[in-house]
Order: structure tokens, then C-alpha cells, then sequence
């Protein structure tokens, strides 16, 4: 194949999407730079030196055949078409930008549901899967507030704190999005069958792998990655030391998202990752509102943000009854007046967190109560509209 075209370069633009995926020795960072620099699927496989040259030497084998790939690929792509499963490419318009963030987002997604639920606000809540009945209540109520305000919820699938999150969002208009270590096909554990099919139903399974693929272990810490990503925060309720939910937290921090934190109680084994965090990082929370106040609003600001979830977030804002005004936003609202004064003079005037401070001006901005200017924050004069 060296010097000359692939077969594939002829196929259509999602089975070379796929046969890029499957193929040994490359990885999702190696075919992501080959979309990048090609600028398509099948203009990669036009390149099949270039293909070498990214993987190892199981690769130069693979494309050695090319008609296996293609079956393959197409064996998957039929699967996919057969039984309703999205695919989803990193090119692909509506491929979630929050991916974008990671070092190495999978190239390719498989989800069966609303994929319009990835244009939400979404928070993660994460936690042990030997959670006690304390923190799965705690995690369905949290949920279903959070749901109830318009915020998606995201987890990971699993038994204990993430079925529970999962339930609790699939009661409000939120709902629920459930990041899978294996294909979309079937549930894992099969403990959650049920849940799994209320997700279907009215949430969005998504996951990296394709039908049929089995839970591995590494599927595991590879899908918190993606947990982490598509949330603006992460709350863990309930975590030993060795719970897979502080992978999650790594990846978020990594990420620039925030991370909280519910306490318990020092007896549990449960919590004792959860108090480690909250000792390191001072992010305890216990309700909605407190999460919400946590909830980076500033991130609006960035132009990554489509202008579909600034308003979907806007919304929430506006209407959520977990988002009435917070004690730390009638300080601001205080503090602020008719002249302006820039961040740097707030922060040093209010002693409050950066991240904490931001959020709440933009919400006070999205009110209508606040405005920013070249100078900085002022107090908006309602008193002339009367």
C-alpha cells in the first residue's frame, strides 16, 4: 500500500471515520491529528504512508488489508443505522465542544437519545459505587433539583451514586446524559437494565466505543475523561480513597472545571476521598444552591461556548428556583455602584474567590442588575426607567 491510494479513500466519509477508529497502533490523539491535518476521513486514507507513519508496527499490517477494515467499518456502521446509535464525528458540526478541551478526545461517539440534552448546562455528579443509602439520596435529590432548574446531569452509569444521579435527573426537563465504558448496545452492570433503558427513553447514552465493544478495565478512567469534559463542575458525593470518582476530579482539574464536594460522615469509608478533597481544596457544598453558585457562569464568556447553550444557560438562570439570588451575589450587588470598578478592586474589597466572584457578576449581568464596562462593573440605574 506504500505510495498508493486505499480502497477506503473511495468509501463513504463515516466508514472511513470508522475503520480510522478501529485501527490498531494509531490512537484517538494519532487519528485526531490525521482529521486535522486532512481535513477528512477519506483524505486520510488517500494517505496511507501518512497513516503508517502515525501508528506502530501493527498498523502498516492492518493497512496492509484494507478490505478487512472496510467490512469491519461497515459491519459497525450498519449495527449503528439497524438499531438507531448517532455517530458522531470530531469534525462533525454538532460533535460537543467541550470534547475539544481534552488531549485526547475521541474521535468518534455512539450515543442512542436526545443529543440536544449536550446543548445544556451540564454537571457531573460522581461518587462511590458502595454508596451508603445516605449518599444515594443524597444524589437523586441533588439530580432532581439541579434537572428541575433546566441542567442536564451527567455520571457514569455505574451502581451506587451514579444510577442514583441518573434517576434523579430523569425527573425534571434536564435530564440525564450517561457516559458508557462500553458500547451503547447494553447496559453494564446489568443491574442497571432498567435505568438504562429510562435513559434511552428520555436522556442520552454516549460512549466512545461502538456497539458490541465490552467493558474493559481501562475503558473505565478513559471515560471519566469525558465525564469531566462536558461538565462546567463536578460534585462528588461520597468517595473512598481508592473510588474511581477521583480520577474523574483529576481530569477536572486538569480541565479548569469546578470541583465540590458533599461531606458525610468521618466514620465512613465512603467519604474519606470526599474529606481529603474538601481538606485540599476548601469545596464543600451542600445544596443545590451552593452548587449553583460554584457553577462557573463566567465560562459564557468564552467564545468555545456556543450561542445555543449561552441561552439554553440563560434560561436556567432566569427560571431555575435553585438560582434565586445568593448571599455572596447581594454582596456584590452591594458593593458594586454607579461608578465602575474593575475586577482586580472586587475581588480585594469582597475577599471572595475569583472563580466564586466571576460567576456571580455574570449572573447579576444576565438579571439585568450589573453591567461591564472598558472601566469595569457598575450598578445598573433602574431608577430612570420608572
Amino acid at each position: 500500500m506504500v505510495g498508493r491510494r486505499s480502497p477506503l479513500s473511495e468509501a463513504s466519509e463515516e466508514e472511513a471515520l470508522l475503520a480510522l477508529r478501529i485501527l490498531p497502533g494509531v490512537g484517538d490523539l494519532g487519528v485526531i491529528r490525521l482529521l486535522l491535518r486532512w481535513g477528512s476521513a477519506r483524505e486520510v486514507w488517500r494517505h496511507p504512508d501518512a497513516v503508517t507513519q502515525a501508528g506502530r508496527s501493527e498498523t502498516r499490517g492492518a493497512i496492509s488489508t484494507p478490505g478487512r477494515l472496510l467490512d469491519e467499518a461497515r459491519a459497525i456502521r450498519a449495527w449503528c443505522r439497524r438499531d438507531g446509535f448517532r455517530i458522531t464525528g470530531y469534525l462533525d458540526p454538532d460533535y460537543p465542544r467541550a470534547l475539544h478541551h481534552l488531549y485526547d478526545p475521541p474521535p468518534v461517539l455512539f450515543s442512542y437519545g436526545d443529543f440536544g440534552i449536550l446543548r445544556r448546562p451540564l454537571v457531573a455528579i460522581v461518587g462511590s459505587r458502595k454508596a451508603t443509602a445516605t449518599g444515594r439520596r443524597t444524589a437523586e435529590r441533588l439530580s432532581a433539583e439541579l434537572s428541575a432548574g433546566g441542567m442536564g446531569v451527567v455520571s457514569g452509569m455505574a451502581l451506587g451514586i451514579d444510577g442514583a444521579a441518573h434517576k434523579g435527573a430523569l425527573k425534571g426537563p434536564g435530564s440525564t446524559v450517561a457516559v458508557l465504558a462500553r458500547g451503547p448496545d447494553r447496559a453494564y452492570p446489568v443491574a442497571n437494565a432498567g435505568l438504562f433503558r429510562a435513559v434511552a427513553r428520555k436522556g442520552l447514552l454516549l460512549s466512545e466505543f461502538p456497539p458490541g465493544e465490552k467493558a474493559r478495565p481501562y475503558h473505565f478512567p478513559r471515560r471519566n475523561r469525558i465525564i469531566a469534559a462536558l461538565s462546567w463542575g463536578v460534585v462528588v458525593v461520597e468517595a473512598g480513597r481508592r473510588s474511581g470518582a477521583l480520577i474523574t476530579v483529576d481530569h477536572a482539574l486538569d480541565l479548569g472545571r469546578e470541583v465540590m464536594a458533599i461531606p458525610g460522615s468521618v466514620e465512613w469509608e465512603q467519604t474519606r476521598g470526599t474529606h481529603d478533597l474538601i481538606k485540599r481544596l476548601g469545596c464543600i457544598v451542600t445544596s443545590t444552591d451552593e452548587i449553583m453558585e460554584c457553577v462557573p457562569w463566567a465560562a459564557l464568556e468564552l467564545e468555545e461556548v456556543s450561542p445555543e447553550l449561552l441561552e439554553a444557560a440563560r434560561r436556567v438562570s432566569r427560571s431555575s428556583p435553585a438560582l434565586r439570588t445568593l448571599p455572596i451575589e447581594e454582596r456584590l450587588g452591594d458593593l458594586v455602584g454607579l461608578e465602575p470598578l474593575s475586577l482586580e478592586a472586587i475581588l480585594d474589597r469582597s475577599g471572595l474567590p475569583a472563580s466564586r466572584t466571576l460567576a456571580a457578576l455574570t449572573r447579576l449581568e444576565v438579571e439585568g442588575r450589573l453591567r461591564r464596562e472598558p472601566e469595569g462593573w457598575v450598578r445598573v440605574d433602574t431608577s430612570a426607567a420608572r
